[in-house]
């Protein structure tokens, strides 16, 4: 089993189910409601520089990962820790958590 979450920079999304339209739209080849910054590009950076193993694919204004389910707490940590740093949105839909 696989584990997603993805990370995005956006202020019109601010509880659970926009985070959840979002994340929808995203995965189908959609961005509304982000917007590209600098940010993202150092976000995804950081992020593979930590660990080269993580599964990332970034957009214009967005970055969804994935890992097998295995490493999934790491990376959840990990994920969190430096969207916070970097002052982006993170939304992760198997449990439905949205830190903004």
């Amino acid at each position: 089993m696989d584990w997603y979450c993805a990370v995005w920079n956006s202020d019109k999304v601010s509880n659970e189910m926009g985070a959840q339209f979002l994340y929808e739209k995203i995965c189908e080849g959609e961005s509304p409601l982000v917007e590209d910054i600098d940010r993202i590009d150092e976000f995804y950076d950081e992020l593979i520089l930590k660990n080269q193993k993580i599964n990332a694919s970034k957009g214009k204004g967005f970055v969804v990962i994935g890992c097998d389910s295995d490493n999934a707490e790491i990376f959840y940590e990990l994920v969190q820790v430096l969207a916070k740093k970097h002052g982006l949105s993170f939304y992760e839909p198997q449990n439905m958590t949205y830190v903004f």
